[in-house]
């Protein structure tokens, strides 16, 4: 299988995350998101990044449906457990909205970078704080690694990156040490965005 990616989408992380904690080989191919590749534009004409092209050539190019895909293929571990599903289901979307959230607050900056928009900017820092304290308060469930337990790390991961006072300024403590605990596997470790 065939990974199209960016080292600093914390989309593409998710997945490639995902592909190392279930020990599932990719080929990565990266691209550069000024001059997507013919090969990429081919397999996928929206040229989203991640795209993953499955060995008989099918086209898988979401981030979320990736993952699931990826998560049938062996259940070791099982990153979306059936008792618990709705629960995983339900934390994995609001990590989603979140890396959405700081991927337009960032594109916002980077597009204006003299007249950004600070109530729109405002707005979006806010969101990410209430998410942020939304996930103090269900942190049980990130205990164990699961689908929503990657998607936010990922997700935080791209703030602290992108949007580091939006990290630095939260009360979170259990969320803090959640963070340190997750960002030590070898997962995260090998797909930490370089400047």
């Amino acid at each position: 299988m065939k990974l199209y990616y960016t080292k600093r989408s914390p989309y593409a992380r998710k997945v490639r995350v995902v592909a190392l904690e279930k020990n599932i080989s990719l080929d990565l191919i990266e691209e550069d998101l000024n001059s997507k590749s013919s090969d990429l534009i081919l397999c996928n004409p929206l040229g989203k990044i991640p795209t993953l092209v499955l060995d008989g050539g099918r086209v898988l190019a979401d981030s979320t449906i990736i993952c699931e895909y990826l998560d049938t293929l062996n259940t070791t571990p099982q990153l979306i457990k059936e008792n618990v599903k709705e629960e995983i289901v339900h934390l994995d979307s609001l990590a989603k909205g979140m890396i959405d959230v700081a991927v337009a607050a960032f594109y916002e900056i980077l597009k204006h970078p003299k007249d950004f928009n600070l109530q729109y900017l405002d707005k979006q820092k806010e969101t990410l704080k209430r998410c942020l304290n939304y996930f103090e308060q269900h942190a049980a469930f990130l205990k164990d690694l699961n689908m929503a337990s990657i998607s936010l790390a990922c997700a935080i991961g791209y703030i602290q990156f992108r949007l580091p006072d939006v990290w630095s300024q939260n009360t979170c403590p259990e969320l803090v040490q959640w963070f340190d605990q997750i960002s030590s596997h070898i997962s995260m470790v090998k797909t930490v965005p370089s400047i």
